[in-house]
């Protein structure tokens, strides 16, 4: 079976995978917030009148920071509420990227025409295949994190350096400081990787942080 996604973020957001987006927060009927991962499996029974667990709804995610019981659920909230935050932008670095790919290949179909012939044409030579080249303009809107999303990604942070979580969390970590503008700080994560750990994200935010870019960027495995 095929996990693969057809957009992948810098963020740790996907789209279109079988892999679900999330950290495993849940809402009790109760109204409080727990992990999936601390549920207690009781059995199987012929019947339940108890809903199954069920993702946390964006607009609630706030609640699930204000009322966390620990710091746990603090940060799997907060780390759904950092991609939740990020959305909007994702939809005009969308249009961004579709106008500027439309653009360019408009501009390819003017430099390379059809020019088959008749003969060829009945031959089945193929026509003119746009191809992206290296050289095409790769741009995206700039980034600007408004207060809230500061605020979030501040405190993530605060909860993801602990000494216990840090290494786990390095590409989060890394990301954060980036999206928030602190290079420096985004530098010494990354050198906290080891070789066997680096991954093709991991390379890409290097790149990023070398470039000073702050905005969350798509990318394809």
């Amino acid at each position: 079976m095929n996990f693969s996604a057809w957009e992948y973020w810098t963020d740790g957001h996907t789209e279109g995978g079988l892999m679900p987006n999330g950290y495993g927060l849940r809402k009790c009927l109760c109204g409080a917030f727990y992990l999936r991962r601390e549920m207690v499996d009781l059995g199987e029974v012929d019947e339940s009148e108890l809903d199954h667990p069920s993702p946390v709804y964006d607009d609630d995610l706030p609640n699930a920071i204000a009322q966390a019981r620990n710091d746990q659920v603090e940060m799997a909230a907060r780390l759904e509420y950092w991609q939740h935050l990020n959305h909007s932008y994702r939809e005009r670095y969308r249009a961004h990227r579709d106008a500027e790919e439309a653009a360019n290949q408009a501009s390819w179909a003017l430099a390379n025409p059809d020019n088959r012939s008749f003969w060829q044409k009945l031959r089945k030579v193929p026509a003119p295949t746009y191809v992206r080249s290296s050289s095409s303009p790769f741009t995206y809107p700039p980034f600007e994190p408004t207060l809230v999303q500061q605020d979030n990604m501040r405190a993530l942070l605060l909860l993801l350096n602990s000494e216990d979580r840090r290494k786990k969390h390095l590409e989060e970590i890394v990301e954060l400081h980036r999206e928030l503008g602190e290079f420096e700080e985004a530098a010494k994560a990354l050198d906290e990787y080891e070789d066997i750990d680096r991954s093709k994200v991991s390379e890409l935010l290097a790149d990023l942080v070398k470039d000073k870019e702050t905005a969350p960027v798509r990318y394809r495995l």
